[in-house]
């Protein structure tokens, strides 16, 4: 009779066991989709924007080059040429803060592969509590 009510309580603490690793992996997995999915238009925004700058600083820099290049009036140099200088600090700006975005919409797109790394490490105790709850050859000596 001892060994019976041992068991029992044995069994029991596998099924709770079970039910906190069942919730464990629920509350990992809630969001992950929709993490992944924003991190990823994010992603996707933010290389747009670098590449969208990148070609700005280009243009900026083919502007500055113009203007050292002769041919032109010596106003007409340094208007250009402070010009370019300007729209470069400013693509370079755009630039960096695009990289910043980037690098945050990559560090969200492996928060949410972490967190379904650990949902499944959770379901997968879930399986083996449930597994040796449901055992019948297991028997406590």
């Amino acid at each position: 009779m001892p060994d019976e009510a041992d068991e029992l309580i044995l069994k029991m603490q596998h099924l709770e066991a079970q039910a906190r690793a069942q919730q464990d992996a629920r509350t990992k997995q809630a969001g992950v989709a929709g993490l992944r999915t924003a991190a990823r238009r994010l992603a996707d925004e933010s290389r747009q924007e670098l590449a969208g700058a990148e070609a700005a600083l280009k243009a900026a820099e083919a502007k500055q080059e113009r203007a050292r290049s002769g041919g032109l009036s010596p106003l007409e140099a340094a208007d250009l040429l402070v010009q370019g200088k300007a729209e470069a600090d400013e693509a370079k700006v755009r630039a960096v803060k695009a990289r910043a975005r980037l690098d945050f919409a990559l560090d969200r797109m492996d928060e949410a592969e972490r967190r379904e790394w650990e949902a499944l490490q959770a379901e997968a105790r879930a399986e083996t509590h449930a597994q040796l709850a449901d055992d019948p050859l297991f028997k406590k000596p």
